[in-house]
């Protein structure tokens, strides 16, 4: 090879070797960025894929905290249930999926096939099969599991259950969780934070074969509890209120619900809520029958399965809302308490004033007529609220002038929510959120609580404020947190610092509602042995056709010390009566009658007949029962020539008012029977006497007293006419006021 081909053969292969090295080095700098990619850049997401390939992760559920009452009842608790899940990647074959598929569906009541489904998942460690399992299916679980060598291919864990022991009691309030234990309506969703606590978890490693690893690469962060709620509720408070609020829907057929609340005026603590029909927490998603009848009778219309799905959602929202604080209502004359503490605090009327009511009133050419079409004549000021007086209020709300009326409107609370903790809290419809004027004719009717729209727990709070002293309260259902060892963690507080009007505005008004139940429409809401202040209210729909009203009765009670504030609402009844004289002051004196003994409140009216418990006086001398009944102011009749008693009626445990007849047996003689008469329509006197000449007992019910103008008739008895009864069975009547009730 001569010079030149040597030279030319050198530069190839320093050519041929550059270009390796340029290659080298190409390859060592890609190498390079995707080792600073993996180990730099993108460190957290590879090192996160690694871990997921080597690790499994398991939930422990932290256990969601129990919503108590005032008194430390529970109304909401978690009950300890388990989660069947499979493991498809350890399933070995067919043969065993099918087998595991059989079991599961024939223990857990589950679908076969969607079982045989999740079992072709053969990368998942994790197939749920069922939640909520309890404790006695869950062994049926692992006994199959011991019986079949199953122990990687299906396992359990344990979860929690929301369970409701009184099912239906407080529904609309305390509210419901969902299928992952999160709070979906009241109380539950208000307070969902504190209640759920913080889910733990198990961290495990996995080798190639999906086995897991020694202990030592296992992780475990323990699940912290939920706080448990402690509410302002009264269980026995709640349970009275609901049988009443039952009992007003069964006799007036509302066609849109009946509400009630009970509540501390001083401190704005609501002891009960409710509405009714209500439903079953621990069934949240079923219909009830009034709200089932709807959809049955749209169902006949041959809806598509898409509308039937939208109408049932339509009707569980419906059963689910809280009339209390989501749905807006006219209040009426309940509203006149408010204007008239607006006139008195301007000091543009004294209760010495008079009005002359002819029976109508004309603004800017509007007639606004008296619910009294002849008039009420000439009246003292505390005369037209007792009477509820249209033309009086028009008068009083034109003089307050607007400007002053809605100053009083803001103070009073109606112009922003209550922030009562639950959700859904709806706002005043009044002029400013309606978009309409706001001038005399407006003015007039707002005097006396019309063509305003507010909600049952703001009307609530204003009247506790006039009662309390003049006081804006909170309205509130919490009042503290606690751990599981019954620790404080957590005191609620409230605001009770804004006075509206003064205390002496606050004693009149209380004075004149409480002459007002002795002679007007609040006549029904009275209760034998306390000073009631009441107000009834009856406003008519507007946005509906004639006919429709909500009839309401508002009250706070004793009247001298004021503790306890009441209103119930009976929205539309279609029964005989509208007045909320007739149809809501009986809920009120029917709910007070035994909440007000029961927060041992004493009586302090002797104007009444009181009702008196026998014990068993069985095995007795008789000369003893004899005495202990005349101290009782009880007749007592002996049958028979023993000197101890064998038998008697009533039954101990009877009540029956006072002045009633005993019967006790010496032998073995039990009596003869008779048939109980029809008592609808008696007065209390005649009724007694009646019940008496036949033998039989009277437990004197609704309202009545001595001191009450005029007479009330019977209008519901305990035991059908035309029964046969034991001689000496007590007969509970019922009697309402009809006289100059039509408010």
């Amino acid at each position: 090879m001569d010079g030149k081909s040597a030279k030319k053969s050198r530069r190839e292969t320093f050519r041929r070797g550059y270009f390796a090295l340029a290659v080298i080095i190409l390859m060592f700098a890609v190498l390079v960025g995707r080792l600073a990619d993996l180990q730099l850049v993108n460190y957290e997401e590879y090192r996160n894929k690694a871990l997921a390939q080597y690790t499994t992760e398991i939930k422990i559920a932290a256990k969601r905290g129990t919503i108590y009452d005032r008194n430390g009842r529970a109304m909401a608790l978690s009950m300890t249930v388990e989660t069947v899940f499979i493991s498809p990647a350890k399933i070995k074959d067919t043969a065993q999926a099918a087998l595991i598929a059989r079991g599961l569906s024939e223990i857990l009541d589950v679908d076969y096939q969607s079982i045989i489904e999740k079992t072709t998942k053969s990368k998942s460690q994790y197939q749920v099969i069922k939640k909520n399992v309890e404790e006695d299916v869950a062994n049926e679980v692992r006994q199959f599991i011991l019986d079949n060598g199953l122990s990687q291919q299906i396992n359990l864990e344990e979860s929690s259950k929301r369970y409701y022991p009184f099912s239906n009691l407080a529904c609309h309030c305390i509210g419901f969780v969902g299928a992952d234990n999160q709070g979906l309506l009241g109380l539950e969703a208000e307070y969902n934070e504190e209640l759920s606590g913080v889910d733990g978890r198990v961290i495990k490693a996995l080798d190639g074969n999906r086995d897991e690893l020694p202990f030592k690469y296992e992780s475990y962060n323990e699940a912290q509890d939920g706080y448990n709620l402690v509410t302002t509720f009264d269980h026995t408070i709640q349970s009275v209120l609901e049988k009443y609020l039952k009992k007003a829907y069964d006799d007036n057929l509302p066609e849109s619900r009946v509400a009630g609340i009970v509540m501390d005026v001083n401190t704005g603590e609501i002891y009960a809520s409710g509405v009714y029909p209500d439903f079953d927490l621990n069934d949240p998603y079923t219909l009830t029958s009034y709200f089932n009848e709807d959809y049955e009778v749209a169902l006949k219309d041959n809806l598509s399965a898409e509308d039937a799905s939208k109408l049932k959602s339509s009707l569980l929202y419906r059963m689910w809302n809280n009339k209390i604080v989501s749905e807006l209502y006219e209040p009426g004359s309940t509203f006149k308490i408010v204007t008239a503490a607006m006139a008195l605090e301007e000091g543009l009327y004294s209760i010495n004033d008079s009005f002359n009511c002819t029976g109508e009133i004309v603004v800017l050419g509007q007639e606004i007529n008296c619910h009294k079409t002849s008039g009420h004549g000439l009246q003292s000021f505390a005369e037209t609220l007792q009477n509820s007086c249209n033309p009086a209020f028009v008068s009083f709300g034109l003089k307050v002038g607007a400007e002053v009326f809605m100053e009083y409107f803001e103070q009073f609370g109606f112009t922003s929510r209550t922030n009562v903790d639950l959700p859904g809290e709806a706002d005043t419809y009044y002029y400013v959120t309606s978009g309409t004027q706001f001038k005399d004719v407006e003015l007039a009717v707002y005097s006396f609580g019309q063509t305003f729209k507010t909600t049952a727990i703001q009307q609530l709070r204003a009247v506790s404020t006039v009662a309390n002293g003049g006081y804006l309260v909170v309205p509130h259902y919490a009042k503290a947190l606690t751990d599981n060892e019954g620790n404080v963690v957590k005191t609620f507080e409230y605001e009770t610092d804004r006075q509206v009007v003064s205390s002496e505005v606050s004693d009149q008004i209380t004075k004149i509602l409480l002459g007002g139940i002795n002679t007007g429409s609040t006549k029904n809401a009275a209760v034998a042995g306390y000073s009631i202040a009441a107000k009834t209210g009856t406003s008519q729909k507007r946005d509906m056709e004639d006919g429709h009203y909500v009839s309401s009765c508002v009250a706070f009670a004793p009247a001298e010390d004021p503790q306890v504030a009441i209103l119930v609402i009976v929205d539309d009844p279609t029964g005989q009566d509208f007045y909320g004289g007739l149809v809501a002051a009986p809920v009120v004196s029917s709910v007070l009658t035994e909440v007000l003994p029961y927060l041992q409140i004493p009586k302090n009216d002797d104007g009444t007949l009181d009702s008196v418990t026998i014990a068993d006086y069985r095995k007795m001398s008789v000369d003893t029962v004899k005495k202990t009944l005349e101290n009782m102011k009880l007749q007592c009749e002996i049958v028979g020539d023993g000197d101890t008693v064998t038998e008697q009626m009533p039954r101990f445990g009877s009540t029956l008012t006072e002045g009633g007849k005993v019967i006790l047996y010496t032998g073995e003689s039990t009596g003869n029977t008779v048939m109980v008469p029809d008592l609808i329509g008696y007065s209390p006197t005649a009724a007694t006497s009646k019940l008496e000449s036949k033998g039989l007992n009277i437990l004197v019910a609704g309202s009545y007293s001595t001191s009450i103008d005029g007479t009330p008739v019977a209008v519901s008895q305990s035991v059908e006419p035309g029964t046969e009864v034991p001689e000496g069975t007590v007969v509970e009547v019922e009697f309402r006021y009809y006289e100059n009730i039509d408010g």
